[in-house]
């Protein structure tokens, strides 16, 4: 029997069990997808644990980018975000399947953003994610602002070895760059759990796109607070599934990337939102 996990800290909240599984029973697998909560002091001395015991895992906060340091080979994807979320052990190999969530779930409303403007709130491993998906998809600006400045520097930095532009504001003018782009994604953790958002009530227009990633709640403060003023919204469970589909797809060798697979999973996983 195959046994997957996830890995991160402080994630007991996390709904990748119920995806995973329903995917394993909608394909007929007897596999097994769990939790583990892995204090940071103890992450070194549990590595070898994780690619014995496990066929595949997935990789949350705060261990997104500090995984790669013991994987022998990442994607594309994974070298220029310098984010790894879904890891193979067989091969040792790390993928970043959260852009992906975000495409999918782009294509899946038939949204192009080919020449826009967008803000990324954040700049750990999801904005990186983020900002890429976004670059693959041909935005013209992308824009991050993050609570703590030195950390979207870096994210900026990173980026510009790759000849992958990144704008960076403070995060106390969030807001006034939100009025002014046409797409807006939310990669931060506010929100989770709590009726807060990032972003004051009235940045929002109609024909803005909206994302957040956060997905308990589902509707969280902001995509109300967008939907309210005519926004297109995309909400985070969405995401979460999408990208979850793909890293099954890397796993398993088989293409569950299908809405029909989607909308039995988003089933499912609603009910625990």
């Amino acid at each position: 029997m195959l046994r997957f996990c996830l890995i991160g800290h402080r994630i007991s909240y996390s709904l990748s069990p119920v995806i995973h599984r329903k995917v394993f029973s909608l394909l007929g697998l007897n596999y097994k997808y769990e939790i583990v909560d892995i204090e940071p002091s103890e992450l070194e001395k549990r590595v070898s644990e994780l690619f014995s015991k496990y066929h595949g895992f997935n990789v949350t906060i705060p261990y997104k980018v500090v995984i790669s340091r013991w994987l022998s080979a990442l994607s594309p994807e994974a070298k220029v975000t310098g984010a790894v979320n879904t890891v193979r052990t067989s091969d040792r190999s790390g993928y970043n399947t959260d852009i992906y969530g975000i495409v999918h779930s782009l294509n899946m409303e038939n949204i192009d953003v080919k020449g826009t403007s967008v803000l990324v709130l954040g700049a750990g491993g999801a904005a990186r994610a983020a900002v890429y998906a976004f670059h693959m998809l041909g935005a013209e600006r992308i824009v991050v602002c993050n609570r703590t400045l030195s950390r979207a520097l870096e994210l900026r930095e990173h980026f510009r070895q790759y000849s992958i532009e990144v704008q960076v504001e403070p995060w106390e003018r969030r807001d006034d760059v939100a009025r002014r782009v046409d797409v807006i994604i939310n990669c931060t953790p506010i929100g989770t759990l709590s009726w807060s958002s990032p972003l004051s009530d009235n940045v929002f227009r109609e024909g803005q796109i909206v994302i957040d990633m956060v997905y308990r709640p589902r509707l969280t403060k902001m995509l109300k607070d967008a939907l309210n003023h005519g926004a297109k919204i995309i909400d985070g469970l969405r995401i979460l599934i999408m990208q979850a589909l793909e890293a099954d797809k890397i796993w398993l060798g088989i293409d569950v990337v299908r809405e029909d697979v989607y909308r039995q999973v988003e089933e499912e996983a609603s009910r625990y939102v």
